[in-house]
């Protein structure tokens, strides 16, 4: 789950005095500002990093990882909850062993929820439904810096933009853990009992811009308990999205990209691709 929680975080050990996650990128004489983001917030995490706000009013767009609106459209949330279930007559409990399954249950009875919720679920389906029963428990409901930007940037009429299509974002989220479901979920349960000082730890580190203990909490659990994960949803996107934000860097205008902040930090991380190849990278 610290994998999920995504989508977080750092650069190098350089950088890691600065003060938020977020990072004016800039080569000859152009610019833009990548923003670092955790998906979902409790109350009192917000509100956020002021310089995030100056990013937004000194950028011409405003750059999101895929569709935010339709990440909220009835037909959208319907396909997806689809995927998230076979559809070819298999159920999870002939593809994990009876002890995992068995375990699964008691989590839902702690919970106090119905047993056998997960008899027909994908892995990335279990994964979900336990974070958002977490989530629900510790109040963490407060839309990210990406929601609250999108919005802002509607009503202001400023140029939205994406880094993936829809259909792309769904693909990434919905194949986690196939192929490996017995260790993903193992490790997705033992990751639940952790979430409360998980969370209080990352958005404290993500708001001070604290890169290293970000990249520790988030980038080498990953890479650990979940390689096939991070290949997919890190490594993979990273390299797809790469091009893009350069080519963003040869035209006049200002972008501001949003974007989990485990996509910046690291190794394989956006930041570190960026400054290889020559750009001037400086955390606000």
């Amino acid at each position: 789950m610290k994998i999920f929680i995504y989508m977080i975080m750092l650069l190098f050990s350089c950088y890691s005095l600065a003060e938020t996650s977020l990072w004016r990128v800039a080569k000859n004489g152009h610019q833009l500002f990548l923003g670092g983001t955790v998906h979902l917030l409790a109350e009192e995490d917000l509100p956020f990093p002021v310089e995030f706000d100056h990013a937004y009013s000194g950028a011409d767009k405003v750059i999101f990882e895929t569709d935010i609106a339709a990440l909220s459209d009835p037909q959208i949330q319907m396909q997806l909850m689809s995927q998230l279930s076979y559809q070819d007559g298999r159920l999870l409990n002939q593809i994990i062993s009876p002890e995992l399954y068995e375990a699964l249950n008691t989590y839902l009875k702690q919970r106090e929820l119905m047993p056998n919720l997960f008899i027909s679920m994908k892995p990335a389906g279990v994964m979900l439904t336990m974070l958002a029963v977490e989530f629900k428990r510790l109040g963490i409901s407060q839309a990210g810096a990406d929601s609250f930007y999108f919005q802002q940037a509607i009503a202001d009429g400023k140029t939205v933009g994406e880094l993936e299509a829809i259909d792309a974002h769904i693909r990434s989220i919905v194949n986690m853990g196939q192929g490996n479901e017995e260790s993903f979920l193992r490790q997705t349960l033992a990751d639940m009992k952790e979430t409360e000082v998980m969370m209080k730890g990352i958005v404290q580190h993500w708001k001070s811009g604290d890169v290293q203990r970000l990249e520790a909490d988030v980038i080498d659990d990953m890479r650990l308990n979940y390689p096939r994960m991070y290949q997919s949803l890190l490594v993979e996107r990273n390299k797809q999205w790469l091009p893009q934000i350069k080519q963003m860097l040869e035209n006049d205008e200002v972008e501001f990209v949003l974007v989990g902040v485990g996509h910046l930090i690291g190794s394989d991380g956006l930041l570190k691709s960026l400054a290889d190849q020559g750009y001037s990278i400086e955390q606000q």
